[in-house]
């Protein structure tokens, strides 16, 4: 028994293959071939992690413990969030106070000075 040859890749799309502006109107010859491939690699991949992971215990305390981190992080942030918006306030107000204190002492020097 002989093994037969393997196909070439000619006779395996058909005996010929299109080329220049035909493979453009085609799809772009082996580039369609190539991308539906890669595309049916990552569905595959995507559904294989997706159920791997899903059905994982160790990915899901993983998961429930990421996701209460973040949530206490976040509530530290509105507590920082809100004590900066207090902070902030009297700073501009104490700010403004300063400000027209000296504003009005000049005022008064240059009255002064006119006289």
């Amino acid at each position: 028994t002989s093994i037969p040859a393997r196909p070439r890749a000619a006779a395996f799309w058909g005996g010929r293959r299109a080329s220049g502006a035909s493979a453009r109107r085609a799809g772009g010859g082996s580039g369609a071939m190539v991308r539906f491939l890669s595309n049916l690699f990552n569905y595959l991949a995507n559904v294989f992690l997706v159920e791997t992971l899903s059905n994982s215990r160790t990915f899901q305390r993983f998961a429930i413990t990421s996701n209460e981190l973040m949530n206490q992080l976040l509530k530290k942030g509105e507590v920082t969030k809100s004590d900066l918006g207090e902070k902030a306030s009297t700073f501009s107000k104490a700010f403004r106070e300063e400000m027209t204190k000296e504003w009005r002492q000049q005022q008064q020097q240059s009255q002064r000075v006119k006289k």
